[in-house]
């Protein structure tokens, strides 16, 4: 396997509560310095869904009709089925047969049903994301909501079973006020393990990797739900490298703007500085294999600039996508 090592850096913004603690009222998980984190799982949750969703593709970390979180050993048993599945390589097949474990990894446990006991299988997966954070600092609001409802009094007889009367229920909705989200995360094959020369493992990888991408992107902006909706994906970079090289710096080489990392309300005007970027990744030209960069249509005129500079140094740089 000689499959390249990738750093890839993700910026999007929301005006809603793009990752809310349950154990606090599911508010936005807000810093002692006034910016909030965005989980590792948010992510992989946006990317899951959105494969599931819009590219028809099954998941093994997902949820049954009535909303429930499904365990690990009842989703392999759906995925795998369970006649003999003791006697199968669980790990490999549920790599083959779903989206996200040749990505993510899994954790799955396959019991027997006449001992109670069971094995574990465990793969940590070629793409990981690491906490998420905004850039600025941001204001968390938690309006009062009222619900109404219309219903029986209770106690009351009748031939209609008691009077109709109208109910209220009271309670606060968390949301930000404007938030730049920084994600970043890394893909390094090598973490297929004992996987990572299967042709079959190598071949489904390579697959879903490539949907990668746009279910991060897409997922992000189509994620329209009541605690989410609006978020827009702002900018994009993954540089790829050969494969005995990762350098896990690409998030500290793009500089915000100073506005931008004050209470800021929206996307200034160059919210980015580019410059350090240009110059380190010029220097590893030789390690690098290509690289990826989408934006959104704030940014046309920067990251037009940042590309042609790239290309300028002999640097392969291709189009994600780009929303122009």
């Amino acid at each position: 396997m000689n499959l390249p090592n990738k750093e890839l850096l993700f910026y999007y913004e929301s005006r809603q509560n793009p990752n809310g603690d349950p154990g606090f009222e599911n508010q936005p998980r807000l810093m002692p310095d006034d910016t909030i984190l965005v989980t590792d799982v948010r992510l992989k949750r946006t990317v899951r869904d959105y494969a599931r969703d819009t590219k028809d593709q099954s998941i093994f970390v997902d949820y049954d009709a009535k909303g429930n979180a499904v365990t690990a050993d009842q989703k392999a048993a759906e995925i795998l089925g369970t006649k003999d599945l003791k006697k199968k390589d669980v790990m490999l097949e549920l790599i083959e047969k779903t989206f996200d474990v040749p990505l993510f990894g899994a954790l799955v446990t396959v019991r027997s049903v006449e001992k109670g006991e069971g094995d574990s299988y465990k793969l940590t997966g070629p793409v990981q994301f690491g906490m998420a954070r905004s850039v600025n600092k941001v204001k968390v609001i938690n309006p009062m909501i009222v619900g109404r409802f219309v219903g029986k009094e209770k106690g009351k007889a009748g031939a209609d079973g008691g009077k109709q009367r109208e109910h209220s229920t009271f309670g606060r909705f968390y949301a930000v006020e404007y938030a730049l989200i920084k994600a970043f995360g890394a893909v390094t094959p090598r973490n297929l393990g004992k996987y990572a020369e299967d042709p079959k493992a190598i071949e489904a990888f390579r697959r879903t990797e490539e949907m990668l991408f746009d279910c991060l992107w897409d997922g992000t902006n189509f994620l329209v739900t009541r605690s989410k909706y609006p978020q827009r994906s702002v900018f994009f970079i993954e540089v790829a490298y050969d494969s005995a090289f990762l350098y896990n710096d690409l998030a500290s080489l793009v500089d915000e703007s100073e506005q931008m990392k004050g209470w800021a309300t929206s996307l200034s005007a160059s919210p980015f500085g580019f410059t350090r970027l240009i110059e380190t990744l010029c220097d590893r030209k030789d390690k690098i294999k290509g690289i990826r960069i989408a934006h959104c249509t704030d940014i046309v005129d920067d990251v037009h600039k940042l590309k042609d500079q790239l290309k300028s140094k002999g640097l392969k740089v291709e189009d994600a996508t780009c929303q122009e």
